[in-house]
């Protein structure tokens, strides 16, 4: 297989810093580790994933039928709690001789962690819930397990989501490169303490039920998305907790957004075990930081603009741009070249697991689905929001040079407070 482009974008900052990414299904009651076990080896012998090999630009898959016994899934000690578990997970590189998956377990009381902390250049979000999904089935209804393995990519970014097969054009995708390097340059910059230090922690949120059925009935009679109401409550923390430069030309506020490209492909990728990740941002004006309202409106703008130009797909130009550029700028420098011309104050990754294979076994035996994000050298926390039945999960991941647990947390207690504010509220957009 081919890496793409965004694979060697990734690959290049996982040489400074790990770029690992996690997903965790909690499930009701004690686990059965012989099934559990069993159903793992079987899953990677029938997709067909064992240890990559990295060869230029080329990359596969080791075969592992004749050696899947040696991949086992520990059972994690008790006292450890998933965010210390998953935080240290983050920060630890995979060795070239392992699996790019590792699996663990981690017993609770009555219930239990089933999950993967992964390379991210290796798979996106849709590539592990596959994953996932196999050995799910394969513990808990065997009969709907498939036996066949997992599909390499039909091509890079340009063959699947160029202009002949989307709504942008190239050309106007470089002056649009052009203007948001101008752009950019009234953004705010993050403060450079712990410019070295790219450790990750994680922390798992979970959002006040029913909170989430009042904030999609406001967003759907206001004509904005529930996305749209995240990034105004995004914004609005970033601007009263984030550790920013006070330059008096940058003013302004922007955010990133990962976009999941395969809705948007012709192609069936359904199958498809690889990364196919596109982004977008949006930028809030301090008058609107003022007043939610206006923030809301004007960032339902900016994504249906998005929408209309097909924007997370045309940003494979922007990567290519960055490649291009890495070429001239030394990997330990990597950081600064980001905070220079993208610096974002956050992130978001928002996925409803509702239109997935997970709704139909949930609540039970599968109570909730966490997922965990990477910051990387672009944003210094991220917001990863995942939604199943009627509940709300915040994942937030953030750089522990630049922020304490305690100001993480007292950031994810005002943005869920926020959120609870604006569903009382009449969202007048």
């Amino acid at each position: 297989m081919r890496l793409n482009v965004f694979q060697r974008l990734v690959r290049q900052w996982d040489t400074v810093h790990p770029y690992n990414a996690a997903q965790i299904l909690h499930l009701a009651g004690e686990p059965n580790l012989a099934a559990i076990r069993h159903a793992w080896r079987s899953t990677l012998s029938v997709l067909g994933l064992g240890p990559v090999h990295v060869r230029g630009r080329d990359y596969h898959f080791e075969s592992v039928n004749g050696s899947a016994a040696l991949y086992q899934v520990p059972l994690i000690p008790p006292d450890i709690s998933l965010n210390d578990y998953v935080s240290q997970q983050m920060n630890l590189p995979f060795a070239e001789t392992e699996l790019p998956m590792r699996p663990f377990i981690l017993q609770q009381d009555g219930s239990f962690y089933l999950g993967v902390v992964y390379q991210h250049w290796v798979a996106d979000s849709a590539s592990i819930r596959m994953l996932l999904h196999e050995w799910f089935v394969r513990i808990y209804d065997p009969t709907s397990a498939r036996d066949f393995p997992a599909r390499a990519a039909p091509g890079g970014y340009w063959k699947i989501f160029g202009p002949h097969r989307s709504r942008w054009r190239l050309g106007e995708q470089v002056l649009t490169l052009l203007r948001s390097a101008s752009r950019f340059r009234r953004v705010r910059k993050l403060r450079t303490q712990g410019s070295s230090n790219y450790d990750m922690h994680f922390a798992l949120h979970r959002v006040p039920s029913g909170l989430l059925e009042k904030l999609l009935v406001i967003s759907k009679d206001q004509g904005v998305t529930l996305n749209d109401i995240f990034l105004g409550a995004m914004a609005e923390v970033c601007h009263q907790f984030n550790p920013i430069r006070h330059i008096p030309r940058r003013k302004d506020l922007a955010l990133g957004m990962i976009v999941d490209l395969r809705p948007r492909s012709r192609r069936d990728l359904s199958r498809v075990f690889s990364l196919f990740l596109g982004f977008a941002n949006v930028v809030c004006r301090p008058r609107d930081l003022r007043h939610w309202p206006d923030l809301v409106k004007h960032i339902a703008q900016q994504t249906r603009a998005h929408k209309q130009t097909d924007a997370p797909q045309a940003s494979a130009v922007w990567m290519f741009a960055a490649l291009v550029a890495s070429r001239y700028v030394p990997i330990e420098k990597t950081f600064r070249f980001y905070r220079k011309h993208m610096p974002l104050a956050g992130g978001i990754s928002n996925v409803n697991m509702n239109r997935t294979w997970a709704a139909k076994y949930h609540p039970d035996p599968l109570l909730e689905y966490v997922r965990v994000s990477p910051t990387g050298p672009m944003v210094p926390l991220v917001f990863s929001m995942t939604t199943l039945g009627k509940e709300l999960l915040l994942g937030l991941t953030y750089r522990s040079a630049l922020f304490s647990d305690e100001l993480a947390n007292t950031i994810a207690e005002n943005f869920l407070s926020l959120l609870r504010e604006w569903a009382e509220c009449e969202l007048s957009v």
